[in-house]
């Protein structure tokens, strides 16, 4: 029998491919795109500016061109403003590595620092907040989280209560208890915002046990404790329905009054929020502007 040499096979897997789908989207319109979006097999939605980018995984049979046509109409059917900008194909690799890279600290001031915990040691700051962000929003990045921060460490009296409403990844409720407060109840209507939340709690080491109490509940039925304090960054159409609950939750501490602090508000919706938060009884303190977003702080004496 004539010997012949094996010939040579790889073993190596293909690579997997994805589709990304970019939609330009209004922000304030993003719960309801979330809610076109709740029974899509997506593995991954991230958001940008006035942007969401979807993600898929390219299988056997998977039609993009149907996918678009299917995710389209399902914006249409909730009045969704939307645009598909860019729909790219993208060769796997090693995402988290390359995601870990882009997420720089973020200096808040000369006093505060925000940084994901795999680049700890690279900051050097009176106060440094750990945040490691998943798919929640609020790792410092977007313009409303920045101004709240730096509000939120402003406005904390030593011993006080506050409520961060709509926690996303759980900073400004961490930043609270670093600034002073004794307890904060933080909240958030998604699951995975929750459990980041947690995570990032248990990552700030320097926290007293029990500083905070975290719940997955909706800013609409949620009860609201008493607080000195309130941060919610929201959107409008969250904060303008909730601005009497936010009142009545509110317990000044004399002679220290109360604080509202809100954002996840457009520049040209700014004025509209102020004037429902002034028939409430609120106080307008201070308004601040950074690119299209404004952070508003009222007083409750």
């Amino acid at each position: 029998m004539q010997e012949t040499t094996p010939t040579s096979v790889s073993t190596s897997l293909p690579q997997k491919q994805y589709w990304n789908l970019t939609y330009t989207i209004p922000e304030e319109q993003y719960e309801a795109a979330y809610t076109a979006l709740a029974f899509e097999d997506h593995i991954g939605i991230t958001e940008g500016l006035d942007e969401l980018t979807i993600c898929y995984i390219s299988e056997n049979n998977f039609s993009v061109e149907n996918k678009i046509n299917h995710i389209n109409k399902n914006f249409t059917e909730l009045n969704i403003q939307f645009t598909l900008s860019h729909k790219d194909l993208i060769t796997e690799k090693n995402w988290n590595k390359e995601w870990e890279d882009s997420i720089e600290p973020i200096h808040i001031n000369e006093n505060l620092i925000i940084t994901p915990s795999w680049k700890r040691d690279s900051v050097n700051a009176p106060l440094v907040v750990i945040i490691d962000p998943q798919m929640s929003f609020g790792s410092g990045h977007h313009e409303t989280t920045h101004q709240m921060a730096a509000l939120v460490q402003e406005c904390t009296q030593q011993g006080a209560t506050w409520i961060d409403a709509g926690t996303g990844t759980g900073l400004l409720a961490i930043l609270a208890v670093y600034c002073g407060a004794k307890h904060v109840f933080a909240f958030d209507n998604d699951e995975w915002s929750v459990l980041n939340t947690k995570e990032n709690i248990e990552r700030n080491t320097a926290l007293p046990q029990d500083s905070i109490r975290i719940e997955q509940a909706d800013v609409f039925t949620v009860e609201l404790p008493p607080a000195q304090g309130i941060a919610a960054n929201l959107h409008k159409n969250l904060i303008k329905p909730n601005l009497t609950r936010f009142y009545n939750a509110l317990a000044p501490n004399s002679p220290h009054p109360a604080h509202l602090l809100v954002s996840g508000i457009l520049r040209y919706d700014a004025d509209d929020v102020i004037a429902e938060a002034l028939k409430v009884g609120f106080r307008h303190q201070e308004t601040r502007t950074k690119g299209d977003w404004v952070a508003l702080h009222f007083c409750k004496e």
